[in-house]
């Protein structure tokens, strides 16, 4: 029963402790590059200060996010805690805790870039301002489904789940957990290049900005399987034959997907050396973006190969 209750608080913590390791880091990364950019240039000082509480502000919306949760987990009132309701628990909780923290601090790099874009374009500032803002809210998508799957697993918790149902809960959380952490490395990679993109040509902002959505879109397809293999697991039922079997599939088809969507982290890096040669060449604007958007589908494909694996476990 100790160990029941240690797993329990552990998971109790593990959100805000995982969201503040991430905000911390991703803080100070936003906070150096705001520093560097003021004693840069004198003209862009107030619009790169502006700038830095802006992202920092949305940067710190994880840690708020992942107390939602953790209060969620710690008064959740059962009267008895069991090891299947400690097991789903730390299902939720590892998902939000994961994507809080690579979500920080992917959030993080956009704001160091800005800042110091700005310093170089100081008259373009709303312009790197508004990209970096886009950007930092496509990143945030990763919290919100992880926040969506934690949801759907806390309604699925009651006391009268048995230990199956239980590991069936946490491989959910699993594949969500873990399939959110390549495309936010790669999210942390785009934003990087994007926003310092935007500071080497203003003039190219109208080409940079389309380029950035399509780009985030594509990094982010691993983000959508990977809630999509985690829905499924929740939605289906247990084998009344054999339910060991049943875990098998589910834990190894979160596995599966969850590893499978590290891919996002090449989708990111190419993304990153498109954007700053769009900025930097804005006549060849449609023939970089072809030979991107070409290069991610090639890339693309291994994680749909991982979905596709995935699914073939789940329906078996």
């Amino acid at each position: 029963m100790e160990i029941v209750q240690l797993v329990h608080y552990l998971a109790v913590a593990l959100p805000v402790a995982f969201a503040s390791i991430g905000t911390g880091i991703g803080q100070g990364i936003a906070g150096f590059g705001a520093i560097e950019s003021l004693v840069r240039h004198n003209l862009g000082r107030d619009q790169s200060f502006r700038a830095m509480i802006i992202g920092l502000a949305l940067t710190e919306s994880a840690v708020v996010i992942a107390l939602v949760v953790t209060i969620m987990t710690l008064f959740s009132g059962y009267s008895q805690m069991t090891w299947p309701i400690a097991l789903a628990e730390l299902g939720m909780c590892f998902s939000i805790g994961s994507a809080a923290l690579f979500s920080s601090i992917a959030s993080s790099f956009a704001v160091k870039s800005a800042c110091l874009s700005i310093t170089r374009q100081p008259f373009s500032d709303q312009k790197i301002i508004t990209l970096m803002l886009l950007i930092q809210s496509l990143i945030e998508a990763a919290l919100v489904f992880a926040f969506i799957v934690a949801l759907f697993i806390r309604n699925g918790i009651s006391v009268d789940l048995n230990f199956y149902g239980g590991i069936k809960l946490l491989a959910a959380g699993m594949a969500m957990g873990l399939g959110c952490i390549g495309p936010l490395i790669g999210q942390a990679i785009f934003a990087n290049k994007a926003c310092f993109a935007v500071g080497l040509n203003s003039n190219a902002y109208s080409k940079v900005l389309p380029y950035s959505l399509l780009s985030e879109a594509a990094i982010e397809t691993p983000l959508v399987f990977s809630l999509l293999v985690s829905l499924l697991i929740l939605y289906f039922p247990l084998s009344s034959i054999n339910s060991f079997l049943s875990i098998v599939s589910f834990c190894t088809a979160a596995l599966t997907i969850g590893l499978g969507a590290f891919g996002g982290v090449a989708s990111g890096n190419v993304s990153a050396k498109g954007c700053v040669q769009v900025a930097l060449f804005p006549e060849i604007y449609t023939s970089v973006l072809r030979s991107t958007l070409l290069a991610q589908a090639f890339i693309e494909s291994t994680v749909i190969y991982a979905l596709i694996v995935a699914l073939f476990l789940l329906i078996r």
